[in-house]
């Protein structure tokens, strides 16, 4: 055999191990990408990551506000590996890794209340929310309509970026955005 040729099915034959050693590691970066990628295309317009009033002198941090056709959706963003047992009523939620549990807070109540802080800024304009799990979750009891996850996004979300919100709708944003970017100090949006 030539010494290319050998070269060649040496570097095919490495790259192969490799990608078989690492193949875990490529799967959760490809789910990653496609949860970020997912995210991102939500809705007609929005901004991650901001800080906002909670209305008695504190702030808390929204995941994504997400400006659709008809109304702004608060989209909270959870990362809870494993199987998670819960419902809409209980104020605590269950992560099962393995053979081990975990409690962790109802995070619909955290929602509901980022749902009406953003809705005294905006009346009239409707405002709903959810909480996304990503790949890592199964949900072998079922779960709340508003956790969404990969499989489960509602149509309302999934709107073309060349939709265009209604006036009131898209007023009602265009005000957010401001409070955001320089009425409210230390508020960041991105």
């Amino acid at each position: 055999m030539e010494p290319n040729v050998v070269l060649v099915i040496l570097v095919v034959v490495a790259t192969a191990l490799v990608a078989y050693l690492l193949r875990t590691k490529i799967k959760s970066f490809w789910l990653n990408h496609t949860t970020r990628r997912c995210l991102n295309q939500l809705g007609i317009d929005q901004r991650s990551n901001i800080k906002w009033p909670d209305g008695i002198g504190h702030y808390f941090v929204i995941d994504r506000l997400i400006l659709r056709k008809e109304g702004i959706t608060v989209l909270n963003y959870n990362q809870y590996p494993g199987k998670i047992f819960c419902a809409d009523a209980i104020d605590e939620w269950t992560q099962m890794v393995g053979q081990k549990s975990y409690r962790f807070k109802n995070p619909l109540h955290e929602l509901d209340l980022q749902i009406k802080a953003i809705s005294a800024s905006v009346p009239g304009v409707p405002v709903d929310g959810f909480v996304f799990f990503d790949h890592l979750a199964e949900f072998p009891k079922g779960h709340p309509d508003r956790v969404i996850h990969l499989k489960k996004i509602p149509e309302a979300l999934l709107s073309d970026k060349k939709d265009e919100a209604d006036a009131t709708v898209k007023a009602a944003w265009k005000s957010l955005m401001a409070k955001i970017g320089t009425n409210m100090p230390g508020v960041a949006g991105v």
